[in-house]
C-alpha cells in the first residue's frame, strides 16, 4: 500500500510504503507514479496522541454503563479525529467505583485488538488531588483522599497493571513518597488540581514528576503575585505541559504565552474530552455527575458553573493552537503526534522506516480536516 501526502512543514509530497502494518520506506514523490490513497494536495503525518480522554461520542468512561462495545465505538470515533493512541482517563470517585471501571477497561483491552493498539494505558486524574474549592475543579469532594500506595497497588491489580499516568497534588501528605514509588514502576506523574507552593513543586520534580497536567486549569481563585504555581511550572524545564486549547479553559492569549514560555517541544496537546465531545449539545455524565454541553461547546456541571472536561477534538486543537499561538503546522502537529513520546515511549510519534504505520491523511485550508486514518496499517477511517 502506498499513501501519498505532503509532510507538515514542507510542500514536497512523499510516498509512504506500508507493508504488514509497518512503514517500510518513505520516498520522494515521482510524477506519474501510482498511489493507493492520498495525493499531492493532502498532508500525511503520524497519528495523534491524547493523554487525557474521559469519554467521547456520547460514551462516558467513568460511568458503570461502560461496556467493551461502547469503548470500541468511542475509540473508532476518536480515530476519525486523527487520534491513534490515547489514555482513557478515570476521575475521582469511590474506591469501589474506580476498581469497577478499571476492570471494565481491562476486560475490553483483553478482548479487542483495536483497543489494544489505541489504548496505551489508563490515566488516573485523582483521587489524590486538592480538596479545596477552585483547585479540585469538578471532582466530587467526598471522594478526594490522600495518596495511598496500597490503594494504587489494588488499582493496578484490578486493571492488570495498565495505569500509566497519575495526576495528583504534590502538596498532599504522602505525595512525595508516593511519587518516588510510582516513577520506578514506569508511571508518569502529572501535577494538577493543586495549590502547591514552589517548594512543593521542586520536591515533586526531584521525586520524578514530569508533567504539568492541563496546565492553567482549575487554579486557586487567588494566586500569589509572585512565585505562583503556574509560572513556576512554566519555568521548570523538567516538566512537560499538557494544555487544553479549546478557547474556554485557556484564552488564546494565555495559550500563546504558555507556548512562548514552555517552548514548542515541551507542550503536549490534550482534549480532556468527556462524553459530549464528538456529540451534539445536551446533557451527559461524568461518572455520577450530570454535565450540560451548551451551544458554545462548553461542558459544565449542571449543579454549578464548573467546567467538567471539554468537548474539544484533537483535529480542532491543532487548528486552534496554530491560530492562538501563531505557530506553523509542523510545530502544532508535533505537539499532537510527537511530543508525547517523551513521556510515553509507546506513542511512536515519528513516521520512520520500520515504524508502526499509524498514519493520518488530512487537508489544511485554515481548518484541519481528517480524510483517512490507519492504525497498524489498517484503514480505520
Amino acid at each position: 500500500m502506498i499513501i501519498r501526502g505532503k509532510l507538515p512543514g514542507t510542500e514536497s509530497a512523499v510516498d509512504i510504503v506500508v507493508e504488514h502494518g509497518k512503514v517500510v520506506q518513505v520516498d520522494p514523490y515521482q510524477k506519474g507514479s501510482r498511489c493507493d490513497f492520498g495525493g499531492t494536495d493532502l498532508y500525511a503525518c503520524s497519528g495523534f496522541f491524547d493523554p487525557q480522554v474521559n469519554g467521547f461520542a456520547g460514551i462516558d468512561f467513568n460511568h458503570p454503563s461502560l461496556t467493551h462495545e461502547r469503548l470500541h465505538q468511542a475509540a473508532l470515533s476518536l480515530a476519525s479525529t486523527g487520534v491513534t493512541r490515547f489514555l482513557p482517563t478515570l476521575v475521582t470517585s469511590s474506591h469501589e467505583r474506580m476498581v469497577c471501571q478499571m476492570k471494565i477497561l481491562a476486560e475490553a483491552l483483553r478482548k479487542d485488538p483495536l483497543l489494544q493498539n489505541m489504548c496505551l494505558g489508563i490515566h488516573l486524574e485523582g483521587p489524590y488531588i486538592s480538596p479545596d474549592e477552585g483547585p479540585r475543579g469538578a471532582h466530587p469532594p467526598e471522594f478526594i483522599r490522600l495518596p495511598q500506595w496500597e490503594e494504587l497497588e489494588k488499582f493496578q491489580e484490578a486493571c492488570e497493571g495498565r495505569i500509566k499516568c497519575v495526576t495528583l497534588a504534590p502538596e498532599l501528605e504522602g505525595a512525595i513518597p508516593f511519587i518516588e514509588k510510582a516513577v520506578p514502576h514506569g508511571i508518569v506523574i502529572g501535577i494538577g488540581h493543586t495549590r502547591a507552593t514552589p517548594k512543593d513543586l521542586e520536591q515533586a520534580i526531584q521525586a520524578g514528576a514530569r508533567l504539568s497536567c492541563h496546565l492553567g486549569n482549575a487554579p486557586s481563585a487567588l494566586l500569589p503575585r509572585y512565585r505562583a504555581l503556574i509560572e513556576k511550572q512554566l519555568a521548570e524545564d523538567q516538566l512537560m505541559a499538557s494544555i487544553i486549547v479549546d478557547g474556554i479553559h485557556l484564552s488564546p492569549d494565555v495559550v500563546k504565552n504558555y507556548v512562548r514560555a514552555k517552548g514548542i517541544n515541551r507542550i503536549v496537546l490534550t482534549t480532556d474530552s468527556m462524553a459530549g465531545a464528538g456529540a451534539p449539545p445536551g446533557r451527559y455524565t461524568l461518572g455520577d455527575q450530570e454535565v450540560e454541553v451548551t451551544c458554545d461547546r462548553a461542558a459544565r456541571l449542571v449543579t454549578t458553573s464548573r467546567l467538567a472536561g471539554s468537548t474539544l477534538t484533537m483535529d480542532r486543537a491543532i487548528t486552534n493552537v496554530i491560530r492562538f499561538a501563531g505557530m506553523d503546522l509542523a510545530s502544532a502537529i508535533g505537539m499532537a503526534a510527537k511530543n508525547g513520546q517523551k513521556l510515553f515511549p509507546e506513542v511512536r510519534g515519528e513516521m520512520i522506516s520500520g515504524g508502526t504505520a499509524d498514519l493520518v491523511l488530512f487537508d489544511d485550508q485554515g481548518d484541519l480536516v481528517i480524510r483517512s486514518v490507519w492504525i497498524e496499517g489498517e484503514k480505520i477511517f
